[in-house]
């Protein structure tokens, strides 16, 4: 074998396996970032793109999870207590809310309904409270099923939205 043909193999040869390398490139990072969010589950305990499972009934209802909103009402949970929420389940500016309130932020009437029939609504002024809000999200079904009459005077625009963001803790800056 000539030396120009052994060099022109040996050159084929290399390209061939720098080839195979760069396609397992993709497959080797794929496989490191599903290890990663294992090892994330298993020793950090957290949930990387899942939000898990609601801590309370307001977290219930802002996932929009009527089964377990139902499962911890029956437990005991107050739909008008104001508990403290995960940053992703409605927002990080939404950190304090009741049950109630995060219905109406999950935007599914479905689920704001039920609440209705439940009966969980205390009195015509959390239901006005409960329907500028809707408004101020912009979620204008939800404040229709909530105060399907106009009111003697009109929601405040941003007004119940500034009042549930005035319970979030101060920031530490």
């Amino acid at each position: 074998m000539s030396a120009h043909r052994a060099g022109a193999t040996t050159g084929a040869v290399v390209r061939a396996g720098l080839f195979a390398a760069l396609l397992a490139l993709p497959v080797l990072a794929a496989t490191a970032w599903v290890v990663g969010f294992a090892v994330l589950e298993t020793v950090a305990g957290e949930t990387p793109l899942s939000r898990g499972t609601p801590h309370n009934i307001a977290e219930a209802a802002g996932m929009t999870d009527a089964g377990e909103f139902l499962r911890l009402r029956a437990q005991g949970q107050d739909p008008n207590w104001i508990y403290d929420i995960r940053p992703e389940v409605i927002s990080s500016q939404v950190l304090r809310v009741n049950a109630l309130e995060a219905a109406v932020w999950s935007r599914q009437i479905a689920l704001v309904e039920l609440v209705d029939r439940e009966g969980l609504i205390p009195d015509a002024a959390t239901r006005r409270e409960l329907a500028c809000l809707a408004e101020d999200i912009g979620a204008a079904d939800i404040a229709h099923r909530l105060a399907p009459e106009p009111a003697d005077t009109p929601c405040d625009p941003g007004q119940a939205m500034a009042r549930v963001f005035a319970r979030n803790p101060p920031d530490p800056d």
